[in-house]
C-alpha cells in the first residue's frame, strides 16, 4: 500500500510539473520557435524600455494591421518573439502534444509503480532496489 501512496504522489508531482512547464520560458521560447514565430531582437533604447514594460514570459494577443498579432516578450533575451494566427494555433497544438506526453509518461510511471510482481515471489526486486520504496 505505501507503493501505491507514494506512486500517486510521484503521479502528481509529474503531473504538476508538466502543468508548470508552461510557465517554464525556454521551453516555451522553443515551442514559439518551432512554431513559426519570428524573433526580434530589440536594439534601439526606446526598443529595450519598451521591452521592459511588456509582460514578460507571457503570450499576449494585440491587434495589428491585418488582424491578431501574438507577441511574446524575453527580456533576458532583449527580443520579441510574433506569430500571427496560423503561428499561435500551431503554439496551441504543439503545447497539446507536450501535455499529452507528459500526461502519457505520468501514466506509465503510475503503472510501473502498481505492477503486480508476485508471480516472481516475495522477494521480486530483480536486484534493483525499488525506485518508488520512500523508506
Amino acid at each position: 500500500m505505501r507503493a501505491a501512496t507514494f506512486g500517486t504522489f510521484l503521479g502528481l508531482l509529474v503531473l504538476m510539473h508538466s502543468l508548470s512547464s508552461c510557465s517554464n520560458i525556454p521551453e516555451k521560447r522553443n515551442l514559439l520557435a518551432v512554431a513559426g514565430f519570428k524573433t526580434i531582437p530589440a536594439s534601439t533604447p526606446s526598443q529595450l524600455a519598451a521591452l521592459q514594460q511588456m509582460k514578460a514570459g507571457k503570450l499576449t494577443r494585440n491587434s495589428g494591421k491585418n488582424g491578431p498579432v501574438y507577441v511574446f516578450a524575453d527580456p533576458a533575451r532583449r527580443s520579441l518573439m510574433v506569430g500571427g494566427p496560423d503561428q499561435y494555433k500551431k503554439y496551441k497544438a504543439l503545447e497539446y502534444k507536450e501535455q499529452q506526453a507528459d500526461e502519457n509518461l505520468l501514466d506509465a510511471q503510475v503503472n510501473m509503480d502498481n505492477a503486480d510482481y508476485s508471480a516472481w515471489g516475495p522477494d521480486a526486486s530483480f536486484g534493483f532496489s525499488p525506485a518508488s520504496d520512500p523508506m
